[in-house]
């Protein structure tokens, strides 16, 4: 409209959202997470608008909304080092940016946190784990790095790891029930332990496939996510553990590449009512020999009786006689808001993180 703005999108500049996606130990935040690489990532004028758009764009700005926070040092450990990355994305041209240089220079801005007595979040000294589903060794490939390579020191069996641990060199590749904790240390000091729990099925690490859309922004890694042994953490959905879909039902298709017998099946909802996201209304399961005609194994309707806002993980199992098949067909539709919420009709989101076959 011609009007000069400031961008603010919550995706990037909401400093009141979680910047890790393990919260456990984290203070109180509102929800979401905005980690600080995704805070260095934002251009305020992005290239799809015209050379006269981007001259109403006055700049960025990021928002600390406090109804959570009551200290002074809470404010300082949401808002630092993200700042630091918001200032960049104000100071630097984009094409200068550089995310890992950003991180070279950081120690040095981070001890003089510290010497001013600043209360400032360390998760970029923490180990960062990559997991990614092999579908071609049907494991899950597991990468553990380090803002300045510090050591890193793993188990697989759910105990404390330290120096006398296995000492991570190369990429791991997991493929049973695994309670995965990783920790860097540098000079005898630990930083935060990273904990994962990879829970395994005769669906996980399988191709899958969506027949339908995700809502926009919340597709994620896609039909992956439904079988790689991962579970969301907490209700958190803005982290990219569970797959989004708005009023549509997610029907998923799994190919378990050979005749397996399946009796049980396991659904994970994240219901979160006061952002429309409810718990499922009906569960389906089908199977095929051949992906093409699917005759029908189970189906579970599911009622939400509660009358008021709630927000918990949701955890459905289906258990039917065995049916021996190749491919099998999870249909989960979602719920028509009721009455008592302002959405109501509606037909609602649903999250799923995972889909276990056994």
């Amino acid at each position: 409209m011609g009007h000069d703005v400031i961008m603010t999108p919550t995706t990037y500049c909401y400093f009141d959202y979680y910047q890790t996606q393990y919260t456990d130990g984290e203070p109180l935040a509102i929800g979401g997470f905005v980690p600080l690489q995704q805070v260095y990532s934002f251009e305020p004028a992005p290239d799809q608008l015209t050379e006269e758009q981007k001259s109403h764009i006055l700049g960025a700005q990021a928002n600390l909304w406090t109804e959570y926070i009551k200290e002074p040092e809470h404010v300082e450990y949401m808002t630092l080092p993200r700042l630091a990355a918001m200032s960049e994305v104000q100071w630097m041209q984009p094409g200068k940016k550089n995310y890992d240089h950003f991180l070279k220079r950081l120690p040095q801005l981070l001890a003089l946190y510290d010497k001013l007595g600043y209360n400032f979040a360390t998760h970029v000294f923490d180990v960062e784990a990559t997991l990614t589903p092999n579908f071609d060794t049907n494991a899950l490939d597991v990468t553990f790095s380090t803002i300045d390579d510090a050591p890193v020191y793993y188990t697989l069996d759910g105990s404390e790891p330290g120096e006398s641990s296995a000492r991570y060199e190369n990429k791991l590749s997991v493929r049973e029930d695994t309670e995965l904790k990783a920790v860097a240390i540098r000079n005898g000091k630990k930083s935060k332990v990273f904990s994962e729990k990879i829970t395994i099925s005769k669906s996980s690490y399988m191709p899958a496939v969506l027949l339908t859309t995700p809502a926009s922004g919340y597709a994620y890694g896609g039909a992956s996510m439904l079988v790689d042994g991962i579970n969301g953490i907490g209700t958190n959905y803005r982290t990219g553990r569970w797959i989004g879909f708005q009023g549509e039902n997610l029907v998923a298709v799994i190919d378990l590449l050979q005749p397996t017998e399946i009796s049980k099946a396991e659904v994970r909802n994240a219901v979160v009512t006061g952002d429309w996201i409810f718990d499922a209304s009906e569960i389906t399961i089908e199977s095929s020999a051949d992906n093409q005609a699917f005759a029908p194994v189970i189906s579970m309707p599911i009622t939400d009786e509660k009358n008021e806002q709630w927000s918990d993980i949701s955890t459905h199992t289906l258990t039917f006689d065995p049916v021996t098949a190749r491919y099998f067909k999870v249909t989960v539709k979602p719920s028509v808001m009721p009455e008592w919420h302002p959405g109501k009709g509606n037909r609602a989101f649903i999250f799923i993180d995972e889909i276990r076959l056994d």
